[in-house]
């Protein structure tokens, strides 16, 4: 089991979730607003620089992994100059919850 965390600009965020839908990609957990400064403009939701981000994080079998992957990729086709950042982590399932991401 992977984790897979998605920085993304509010911006995407429709299109991002679309394409979950799409992919049926159902299980995630999202924190709104998240702030910070990558490799585009800073997103620190203040009066100088007024966007703010979205942190995405899945737990995600190898199926699930390719389907991120793609959607991140496609995105950052389409929207080069939009914040978007995708990291991936090895995961252990605590209390035997391994089976559903199987």
């Amino acid at each position: 089991m992977k984790r897979i965390e998605i920085m993304i600009s509010r911006a995407l965020d429709e299109e991002f979730l679309d394409r979950l839908e799409a992919n049926d990609v159902n299980h995630f957990t999202s924190i709104s607003p998240a702030m910070g400064k990558g490799f585009s403009n800073p997103k620190l939701g203040n009066d100088v620089w007024p966007q703010t981000n979205k942190l995405y994080i899945f737990y995600a079998n190898d199926e699930d992994v390719m389907k991120l992957t793609k959607i991140v990729i496609k995105l950052r086709e389409e929207f080069p100059s939009e914040g978007l950042a995708a990291f991936e982590t090895e995961a252990q399932c605590l209390a035997g919850c391994t089976e559903l991401y199987n």
